[in-house]
């Protein structure tokens, strides 16, 4: 098997993988479960390696999987884990819990937005960009989150809604560069 064939399975499997957690994660929001038990068990899953290797765990049997399911977990989202689980889909807890953040985003009209900038953004200059984001894709609200990227050397970058709008000083170095090489 060729190197890149083996990576065109990879990739439809993360990509199949990808839409299974999606239709977990519309699943889970259909439930209407209490939003503190749906963020109770994500912390408990990203936060213990071990409850994930139980319940991903090949030898440990289904029964074992139910009996730590019912121990551990909230009650309202106990049917949910145990669906998971005997479709042995643990392995993809987190991506749903993923995909239910962005789901729940969608639903109420809210882009999730990065921000790669030298230095945070002053709070009137954040509640700029939200409205501009807001105005521009036609949202609800924006969930803003800050990376810290010295790279850029100034400025910021802002990727939403499968955009990217470079305002930073490297891409401008960058877009300097292709107009003089294109000369």
């Amino acid at each position: 098997m060729t190197s890149s064939w083996k990576k065109q399975v990879i990739n439809m499997g993360n990509s199949l993988n990808r839409q299974a957690a999606r239709s977990y994660a519309a699943a889970l929001y259909d439930l209407h479960l209490p939003e503190k038990d749906i963020k109770t068990s994500r912390e408990m899953i990203c936060g213990s390696p071990q409850l994930m290797k139980v319940l991903t765990c090949p030898v440990v049997s289904m029964t074992q999987k139910m009996a730590c399911v019912d121990r551990i977990f909230p009650e309202s989202i106990r049917t949910f884990m145990k669906v998971v689980c005997k479709h042995e889909k643990c392995g993809l807890l987190d991506m749903i819990f993923e995909c239910y953040e962005d789901y729940v985003n969608m639903m109420k009209n809210v882009l999730n937005v990065v921000i790669r900038c030298v230095t945070p953004p002053k709070p009137q200059q954040l509640e700029g960009i939200r409205k501009y984001i807001c105005s521009r894709f036609t949202v609800d609200d924006a969930r803003i989150d800050i990376v810290k990227d010295p790279s850029l050397i100034g400025g910021f970058i802002i990727e939403a809604g499968g955009c990217e709008m470079d305002y930073s000083i490297r891409g401008r170095f960058d877009q300097l560069e292709q107009r003089l090489i294109r000369r």
